[in-house]
């Protein structure tokens, strides 16, 4: 009888322990909010898909550890979700059916698509999407037949537009190297700028009635919600600017009720209020118990490093870690590692590379690296003209290739398995700028190739041009253990360097303007480099 009450106990005592285990949330630091008609709001908290109650309660969670869920928005019948998501290493766009409980993916093709929303008849979705590689343009897809075309092709990147609720007219974000706009196409007319700012133009969304338009602009870190109605002539006006907006699309519930995120919560506020509420949730979390594993540091390896020192004057330097740039430096190199970053000053009898008013970068890394798919070793001077010297990926040949690519002949990144050193998913820029990394194998484009699709990605995500080149530096270094190794300019560092012509942390584009690489301590330039990928083709 003893035995069985101890028993009892200890199995009520493991059912309190795992009842303890469970987390309840009532904030999230990053939410998209969207109303359904009916009052239920669809949000986007840690990542997976939750539907609130209207007015609010206990949420109920749609999707299971997806951990990437963003921007869920309601059909018009409120029978479907859609949202975008990174899965299996690719950022695509889903839609959530509640008649099966099941979602399917509407992305079809390898390429980075962002920011689904609904046409009004709820058959059709609008999305972004970098098809070409060359920039955002707006997409649409038939969803009873899969149809998809293409509603413009202008050169930068075309984003984050909506219907009105009539279907007729159509608003969307436009950036172009610093200048953002917010462009109205109205049907059969002429494509209206409303408002071009160097301030960052986000997250437009039409009021139902159509007779205005709210959106988000970003000033050095301050946001404030602002609007453009609709009249004759156009009227911009500030509407909020007290609170710490979360920089999606706002939901209207009808002309007079409308919702967002703001200071870790969902908002509710009527549109002629001078506040807004806060709308209580709550959302209650099983964590996954897991056998705490203690991650190894994997060791960097050095093959082929070459004999003697290499001195690199450097006239504008970023050393990916500290604020701005460093002037007039000398980068003192001995085999594949940087030994000293000091003043420049005369150095009688040494041989000095001066590469006039070029820039210096860490190397880039590209730390989930979507591969070629024939990888060659041509590939590995093909993808230092473009600025990357370091990729982790997966790959039977890699440590013959990182041997291979770190001699002078055929000169390539450093390449590290990703099974060995990738052991987590990347940081999203949506939900922290200072981890932020964005990879090829997300933009569904090859290692290299796909940079141009990267850097717009972070310039959309709200990243700075340093922000940006952190997330393809210390951030990725950081993301791998391989930091301070590599993703910096600094004593102990690897000789990887990047020259490019421009100023890079105030146009990021100038990333793309490489004109030669340090790689393991050689000196490389862009044409040298092409040529050696063709000679190791015609080897091949």
């Amino acid at each position: 009888m003893h035995l069985r009450t101890l028993v009892v106990v200890a199995f009520g005592l493991f059912c309190s322990a795992i009842a303890d285990a469970q987390i309840t949330i009532t904030r999230g630091a990053s939410l998209s909010v969207d109303a359904a008609s009916d009052g239920r709001l669809a949000i986007d908290l840690r990542g997976d898909l939750w539907i609130v109650p209207g007015g609010g309660g206990e949420a109920r969670q749609l999707t299971q550890e997806l951990k990437s869920v963003q921007r869920p928005r309601w059909s018009p019948d409120d029978q479907q979700l859609i949202y975008q998501a990174v899965v299996d290493g690719r950022q695509g766009i889903w839609v959530y059916e509640f008649d099966s409980d099941e979602s399917r993916q509407l992305s079809t093709n390898p390429n980075l698509d962002l920011h689904p929303s609904w046409h009004p008849d709820g058959d059709r979705v609008l999305f972004s999407s970098d098809a070409s590689g060359a920039g955002f343009d707006l997409w649409e897809i038939d969803l009873p037949t899969g149809l998809r075309w293409r509603l413009s092709d202008r050169p930068g990147d075309e984003t984050e537009a909506a219907w009105s609720s009539d279907g007729r007219d159509l608003v969307y974000v436009y950036h172009d190297g610093a200048q953002w706009s917010l462009i109205l196409r109205r049907h059969s007319q002429p494509e209206e700028v409303l408002l071009s700012s160097s301030n960052k133009i986000a997250a437009p969304s039409f009021r139902p009635d159509n007779s205005l338009i709210t959106f988000f602009q970003s000033d050095d870190g301050d946001v404030s919600l602002d609007m453009v109605i609709l009249s004759r002539p156009r009227l911009i006006r500030s509407y909020a600017s007290t609170e710490q907006f979360v920089v999606t699309p706002v939901s209207w519930l009808d002309r007079d009720r409308m919702y967002y995120s703001a200071n870790g919560q969902i908002r509710q506020r009527l549109f002629n209020a001078w506040n807004s509420s806060p709308l209580q949730f709550r959302a209650t979390i099983q964590p996954v118990i897991q056998t705490a594993v203690r991650r190894v540091r994997p060791a960097l390896s050095w093959p082929d490093e070459p004999a003697g020192t290499l001195l690199i004057h450097a006239s504008q330097l970023f050393d990916g870690v500290g604020a701005g740039y460093q002037h007039n430096k000398d980068i003192l190199i001995k085999g594949g590692r940087i030994i000293a970053l000091e003043d420049h000053r005369d150095r009688s009898g040494a041989i000095v590379i001066d590469m006039g008013d070029l820039t210096i970068l860490p190397g880039l890394l590209d730390v989930d690296a979507r591969l070629p798919s024939q990888l060659a070793p041509g590939h590995g001077p093909d993808m230092l003209t473009m600025g990357i010297t370091t990729i982790i990926a997966s790959h039977p040949q890699a440590e013959h290739l990182n041997t291979l690519w770190s001699g002078k002949v055929t000169p390539g990144p450093r390449l590290l398995s990703g099974e060995q050193w990738l052991a987590g998913p990347t940081s999203r820029p949506e939900l922290d700028v200072t981890a932020a990394v964005v990879t090829s194998r997300s933009t569904g484009l090859p290692t290299g190739a796909a940079l141009p699709t990267q850097l717009r990605a972070m310039q959309i995500a709200g990243l700075t041009p340093e922000q940006t080149l952190r997330g393809m530096g210390v951030n990725s270094a950081a993301l791998v253990q391989a930091d301070p190794y590599l993703g910096r300019i600094a004593t102990g560092a690897a000789a990887d360097l990047v020259f490019v012509d421009g100023d890079p942390l105030s146009d990021i584009n100038a990333v793309l303007n490489v004109v030669a690489v340090v790689r393991n301590g050689r000196f490389y330039s862009v044409s040298g480099l092409i040529d050696r990928a063709k000679s190791a083709e015609s080897v091949e």
